[in-house]
C-alpha cells in the first residue's frame, strides 16, 4: 500500500500549480495518459482513491471551465488542495485572483460500488436507471442548488457540475429539458457569490474532455 501511495504522490505532484489554460489542456492529458497506461492507475482511478478524486471532481471541472469562452484569456488557474472554502484560484491578467468553489451531487456508495465490480474483472455495462433514480438524482441535484444557496460565496464564483450520462444519454435519453429545469432554478435562486455556472458532462470523463458551461448570472 506504501508504493502505491508514493506513486500516486509522484503522479500528482504538481497537481496545484499555476498553470495557463493551454498548459491546464497539456497537463489534463498527460495526466489522462499516464493513468491509462498503468493498471493499478486505472483500478484507482475508478475507486476516486486519494488525489484521484481531486483530480477527476475539481481539477477536471477547473480544466473545462478554462478552455471556456467564461475564462478570460491569458489567465492562469489553480487547484486549491485543502480545505479554504474554495476549489480553486483564476489569476487574471490584471493580476487579480478570483475564487471558484466547485460543487455537484454524485452518489458516492453507487459509484463506488461499480468501481468494485469493474475492477474485479466484470464486464463493465451502462448503468440501467429506474425511473425513481433519474428523480432522486434531480431531487439531489435541487437540493445541493438550495444548500450552497444558503453559504456566503461572497467573492468567488460557484461552478455547479452535473452528471448526466448515466441517467440520460447512456440510456438514449436527452438531458436537455432537466438542464433548463436547473438553468431556471438556478436563475430564480438567490446566492451569496460573484457569478454562477452550470457545467454539465454529458459523456463519459475518460473519453471525451467536451465541455457544456452554461453562464447563469
Amino acid at each position: 500500500m506504501g508504493l502505491k501511495v508514493k506513486k500516486m504522490d509522484e503522479l500528482f505532484k504538481d497537481l496545484d500549480v499555476y498553470r495557463t489554460q493551454e498548459e491546464m489542456k497539456q497537463y489534463f492529458e498527460h495526466t489522462q495518459q499516464m493513468i491509462h497506461q498503468n493498471r493499478e492507475y486505472i483500478k484507482l482511478a475508478r475507486l476516486k482513491k486519494g488525489r484521484f478524486k481531486k483530480f477527476f471532481e475539481e481539477f477536471y471541472p477547473l480544466y473545462c471551465f478554462s478552455q471556456s469562452s467564461y475564462c478570460p484569456r491569458n489567465s492562469k488557474l489553480k487547484l486549491i488542495i485543502g480545505s479554504q472554502g474554495y476549489d480553486g484560484l483564476i489569476l487574471q491578467p490584471d493580476g487579480t485572483e478570483k475564487r471558484i468553489e466547485i460543487t455537484s451531487y454524485k452518489d458516492g456508495k453507487l459509484e463506488f460500488e461499480d468501481a468494485q465490480r469493474v475492477n474485479s474483472g466484470n464486464f463493465a455495462l451502462p448503468r440501467i436507471q429506474t425511473e425513481g433514480s433519474v428523480e432522486e438524482y434531480i431531487e439531489k441535484v435541487l437540493e445541493n442548488i438550495q444548500k450552497k444557496s444558503k453559504k456566503d460565496y461572497s467573492g468567488a464564483s460557484i461552478l455547479f457540475v452535473v452528471h448526466t450520462f448515466h441517467y440520460f444519454e447512456a440510456c438514449g435519453k436527452s438531458s436537455a429539458a432537466f438542464i433548463r429545469t436547473l438553468k431556471k432554478e438556478m436563475k430564480n435562486t438567490d446566492f451569496r457569490a460573484d457569478k454562477i455556472y452550470l457545467l454539465e458532462l454529458n459523456q463519459p470523463e475518460s473519453e471525451s474532455v467536451k465541455q457544456n458551461i452554461h453562464f447563469i448570472k
